[in-house]
């Protein structure tokens, strides 16, 4: 069993994608969190997709992107709206790193990517 099944993730990240997804977005969360064992809570914001299980964290860049694509900075006005996101390899303190980011929606939606949805979750929560 690979440890991806046995300690499944809340939360996807670049290497769930391996091409771009065009999903609408139903909620946008604030989640707390730990970003490493010791690190106190922060608050991270979550933008959350139509059959997907796993939430995407907003970064700085991508939640500018979603803006940009959707054409507003207001996240109320994101939900039931439709963007692409892709995988953007990249390097982050010397480290290889996949990266998730979005740009305006291609035609059509794609069938979420299953690395986007749990089999222990239901998709509708």
């Amino acid at each position: 069993m690979k440890l991806d099944q046995m300690y499944p993730k809340k939360f996807a990240t670049g290497d769930d994608l391996t091409k771009p997804a065009t999903l609408t977005i139903t909620r946008v969360t604030s989640e707390t969190m730990h970003v490493s064992a010791n690190a106190p809570a922060v608050t991270k914001f979550v933008v959350w997709f139509n059959g997907a299980t796993k939430g995407v964290i907003l970064s700085r860049t991508l939640a500018g992107q979603i803006a940009e694509a959707l054409g507003s900075e207001e996240t109320d006005d994101w939900i039931g709206k439709r963007v692409t996101l892709y995988p953007q390899p990249m390097t982050v303190a010397g480290q290889a790193r996949v990266a998730i980011r979005a740009h305006k929606a291609a035609n059509g939606e794609t069938p979420v990517p299953p690395t986007l949805h749990d089999d222990d979750d239901d998709p509708a929560s």
